[in-house]
């Protein structure tokens, strides 16, 4: 019995593994469940066995990569939850730039397939992996910018930070398809590593967070 356990969960890990892969390389509609059998070495009736359908090993599987990433790259980036808030915000900053910029975070390959072609399949378990980083991450900027802050400044800031490192990520996709079809696109690159970029990202972000709140504080003054 408990080899058919072990047996079982190896066969569940594979498949996770090969649809990560396949999901990444050519989103969900364009995998079949033969190719990720295949490349798990897996029977043929092996997803509906351990994940029912194909929508529910394609949602399985984008946890599966989100998780690994995570593990890979801690969001809180090395800092103490009794950190100052200040290196709390350059540890979350540090960890979403790194993850963002390795080729190996495949979620991101899979939601930028899923954005090309939606199937509102992965609304769901993004939401709950993702959404706890976010709140979190905006309590951090809730902290930096002080009770005469509002929300709607809080959420601004928060938005503002992201989008830099989205920014990171766009430069990163962009430098590999330019590796694959070996000819340059769009804008200049900067030649920079994940380790300045995310420096500079939380240097600038503290500054507009700083002016943020003193605008803040005048305004309580005057009141």
């Amino acid at each position: 019995m408990g080899a058919n356990r072990a047996d079982g969960a190896d066969t569940r890990r594979r498949l996770l593994d090969a649809a990560g892969v396949l999901f990444a390389a050519k989103g969900f509609r364009d995998t079949t469940t033969a190719d990720i059998c295949r490349a798990a070495r897996a029977n043929g009736a092996a997803v509906n066995y351990h994940f029912r359908s194909k929508a529910e090993l394609y949602a399985a599987a984008w946890r599966h990569e989100f998780e690994r990433s995570i593990a890979e790259y801690p969001p809180d980036g090395g800092a103490a939850p009794d950190a100052p808030a200040e290196e709390r915000f350059r540890g979350h900053i540090i960890a979403l730039v790194r993850r963002f910029m390795d080729p190996a975070s495949r979620e991101l390959d899979i939601s930028h397939r899923e954005m090309s072609s939606p199937t509102g399949l992965l609304a769901e378990v993004k939401k709950s992996m993702i959404e706890p980083l976010r709140l979190r991450h905006l309590a951090i900027v809730r902290k930096l910018l002080g009770p005469s802050a509002t929300e709607r400044e809080v959420q601004l800031c928060e938005m503002s930070t992201h989008a830099q490192c989205v920014a990171a990520l766009m430069q990163e996709r962009r430098r590999r398809l330019d590796a694959r079809t070996q000819r340059r696109t769009g804008p200049p690159r900067l030649n920079i590593g994940a380790a300045a970029l995310a420096e500079h990202v939380a240097r600038f972000s503290l500054a507009g967070i700083r002016a943020v709140r003193e605008a803040s504080l005048k305004r309580g003054r005057r009141k």
